[in-house]
């Protein structure tokens, strides 16, 4: 298993013990931390649950940044920062239309949510977000003059690897990417 599909595990895992973890403190047990989650490989995490609303956005980026300077990791801070934006922005298109369908559908409704997840091994940042759509994102090909369609794109020429894969008990999926600096290459 490589470590992006490790990590990848591990947010899975976090989505789905999430619920049972705050049930056991609030009954005042220790909450149980699944081995995945503790793996050696990427000491330093940090995670961010956002309402799919507007301002999350700007939110995300500010998280983001400032994230990736505290791990030391400045050089990347703005790449990470623009693809955390994009894939964000995404995240929450989806999650609005998926709760839109939800409500149609007399599902209960509320706010939708969205998770960011930044992992690093102190030479790449692994950036993962969740939202409440099933429906993976699609590569347009859009045309000069429009302003929108070009997220993936981005994140195809920022990251050196990028994804999407369903949460495991959780509906939804996680889009996610790898950003490294200019001297990390796969066989180190």
């Amino acid at each position: 298993m490589s470590v992006t599909e490790d990590c990848l595990d591990a947010f899975g895992a976090a989505l789905t013990t999430a619920g049972a973890q705050r049930e056991a403190i609030r009954h005042g047990q220790a909450p149980r931390i699944p081995p995945s989650l503790r793996h050696p490989a990427w000491p330093l995490r940090s995670g961010l649950e956002l309402g799919a609303l507007p301002t999350a956005v700007p939110c995300a980026r500010l998280h983001a940044r400032q994230v990736a300077w505290e791990w030391g990791l400045g050089a990347l801070a703005e790449t990470v920062e623009l693809v955390v934006s994009e894939i964000v922005t995404n995240a929450i298109r989806a999650s609005v239309i998926a709760a839109g369908d939800r409500r149609r559908l007399m599902e209960p409704a509320g706010v939708p949510i969205v998770r960011l997840r930044l992992a690093t091994d102190r030479r790449r940042v692994l950036v993962q977000v969740w939202d409440g759509s099933p429906s993976k994102p699609q590569r347009q090909q859009p045309g000069p003059d429009v302003e929108s369609g070009r997220g993936l794109l981005l994140i195809e020429a920022l990251s050196t690897d990028w994804g999407t894969c369903s949460s495991a008990g959780s509906p939804g999926k996680i889009v996610w990417c790898m950003i490294a600096g200019p001297a990390w290459h796969d066989d180190q």
